[in-house]
């Protein structure tokens, strides 16, 4: 237990790749240089030196750690503005230097969890205007400079991050629809976690987790998938495609496409070319738009084929396809959530060399359960 304590102090990993380093630093040199001149020759050195300090700590979460929710637009408006009121109102009704400090730091931070808007820096900008004489003159004057580079310094952060790559603010994807166009979760959403276990899991952590609820959301399922690859990373696309196939050409009618489905008990036909490259695919649903009912002689109708109808005119094209090396994962996303039910599998020439249906990924999941017990 001891050692665990000990351990507890050693420096954590921040996850930050050695590249963005270079870009936040620089991020945060502009932002700090453009707030510190127009503070300056707006309000003067006085005014300045004053609020330089949280100026820096808040280029530090803008551009270093933009994703968290402690730099998040609405924190640094709202916080910087309403850490100011508090100080303000600190100097007005308490008179003691350090009862005042403590106050202006402990109301501005129950007043900014109450606004969503917690942020770090705002709490040395109320500690500021509590006990700086040139800020404690100013009386609420001081929103306008506190406001200005606040907009200044979020301006910088919104260009600068966007520019370089890093979404400032971070927008949230959109959920995938069903494409069945009803109320269920998609199938892999039904059997992982939803929001009521990250709602309880947060709970019962009972500590700030400084990082967007979205974020940890996508972030734990990343890993799911990272698990599930490395636990399955022996089965890819070549493993478990069906390889002896049945196959049309584009100028074959549409009456023996529907004879060849017929025989071999099948969905879904590939259609390839004279190379073997794969140009399309139909199923049994494209076919039955194809189909037209005889007159009605009796209560029995029966289909007959509309002619002249090549698959060339009715294939899906292009058609989504797999290679060889792709993971059991990406398979499943594809064959679930994306409501495919046939895979095409393809070789470095584009030539079909198998298909995955969902029974080849049911068994292959079986396989995986089993190696993995």
């Amino acid at each position: 237990m001891r050692a665990q304590w000990i351990k507890a102090f050693t420096p954590l990993s921040l996850n930050i790749p050695t590249k963005q380093w270079l870009r936040a630093a620089s991020g945060a040199f502009l932002g700090v240089l453009a707030c510190v001149i127009c503070n300056l020759w707006l309000f003067g050195s006085e005014i300045t030196l004053s609020l330089v300090a949280p100026i820096g700590a808040s280029a530090v979460l803008l551009f270093v750690t933009s994703a968290t929710p402690l730099a998040h637009p609405w924190s640094i408006l709202a916080g910087n503005i309403l850490a100011a009121c508090v100080g303000v109102l600190c100097v007005l009704y308490i008179d003691e230097p350090a009862l005042r400090a403590a106050a202006a730091v402990c109301l501005a931070i129950v007043s900014m969890l109450a606004l969503r808007c917690l942020h770090p820096p705002s709490c040395a900008l109320a500690l500021a205007v509590a006990l700086s004489p040139t800020l404690t003159a100013l009386g609420f004057d001081v929103l306008i400079p506190i406001a200005s580079q606040s907009l200044l310094l979020l301006g910088i952060a919104l260009i600068f991050n966007n520019l370089t790559g890093t979404a400032y603010p971070r927008v949230a994807a959109a959920p995938q629809q069903n494409i069945h166009n009803t109320a269920d979760p998609l199938p892999i959403a039904r059997t992982g976690f939803n929001e009521d276990d990250l709602d309880q899991a947060l709970n019962e952590f009972g500590a700030y987790v400084d990082i967007r609820r979205e974020d940890l959301e996508d972030l734990l399922r990343l890993t799911e998938e990272h698990t599930f690859k490395r636990r399955t990373d022996h089965l890819t696309a070549v493993s478990i495609m069906s390889r002896d196939l049945r196959t049309g050409h584009p100028e074959m009618p549409i009456e023996e496409a529907w004879i060849r489905l017929k025989e071999h008990r099948l969905k879904a036909l590939p259609i390839v070319d004279q190379h073997r490259r794969l140009v399309g695919i139909i199923t049994l649903i494209d076919l039955l738009k194809y189909f037209e009912l005889d007159a009605p002689i009796s209560r029995f109708h029966r289909l007959r084929y509309l002619r002249n109808k090549r698959l060339k005119h009715i294939m899906t094209t292009p058609v989504i396809s797999v290679n060889f090396d792709t993971p059991l994962i990406d398979l499943v996303t594809l064959l679930t959530d994306r409501g495919l039910h046939y895979m095409p599998v393809i070789d470095e020439h584009r030539q079909l060399a198998g298909i995955i249906t969902q029974t080849d990924l049911i068994a292959a999941l079986y396989r995986g359960w089993l190696a993995r017990g």
